[in-house]
């Protein structure tokens, strides 16, 4: 459900990365390209999710993508990043969208933050979105294994030829079962090949 707000926001995300990349001004935010930000979207919506995690916030774009699909189902997501500009600046962005209520951000190191969440929270997880440390990607994936179910479906961005050796073990483990992946050819925000794995949880 993308309402105004979340659409002049999204638009307003795209030209502060314009402006960013122009004048190399404060950390760089990167973010998902606008086609993979709707893909988010659909898949979230197509899987009904009701509980969504997000590795690396970043200004919140990707996010907003999620949590507009979320904001149908009555969900909610929780989103984790180091940086504490990016985590300012997405918050900005999310009451911007009028997202807030949807949205719990987590800050700090992922390594640290996601298995603290896991243990304080039981309740399964339907959707989650890998976008931080490309090597970590696999560590991600095994701290929030235990909350997956059939049926939960991982996104991992930045998955392409060149993160090959990066994303290595995280490829060879959502290939085989009890996982089935789709490697989605993708263009990034700069306009570069890249691609998105895709998996779902069978059992």
């Amino acid at each position: 459900m993308f309402t105004q707000r979340i659409t002049d926001t999204l638009a307003h995300i795209e030209e502060l990365d314009r402006q960013q990349k122009r004048t190399a001004k404060d950390i760089p935010f990167w973010r998902v390209s606008a086609d993979n930000g709707r893909l988010l979207h659909i898949l979230a919506r197509a899987c009904g999710a009701k509980r969504a995690v997000e590795v690396g916030t970043s200004s919140g774009y990707s996010g907003i993508h999620i949590a507009a699909a979320l904001a149908s189902t009555g969900g909610h997501l929780w989103t984790f990043d180091l940086e504490p500009f990016k985590v300012n600046l997405a918050r900005a962005h999310f009451e911007r969208a009028g997202l807030e209520g949807v949205v719990t951000q987590v800050a700090g190191d992922a390594l640290q933050t996601l298995p603290a969440f896991v243990l304080s929270n039981p309740e399964p997880i339907d959707f989650a979105f890998l976008d931080a440390v490309k090597p970590h990607y696999i560590r991600y994936l095994e701290i929030l294994r235990p909350r997956l179910h059939a049926g939960s479906v991982v996104a991992a961005d930045n998955v392409g030829p060149h993160n090959a050796d990066a994303v290595r073990s995280y490829l060879e483990a959502v290939r085989g079962a009890p996982f089935v992946t789709s490697i989605v050819p993708t263009e990034n925000a700069e306009g570069r090949r890249d691609a998105v794995a895709i998996s779902i949880l069978e059992a």
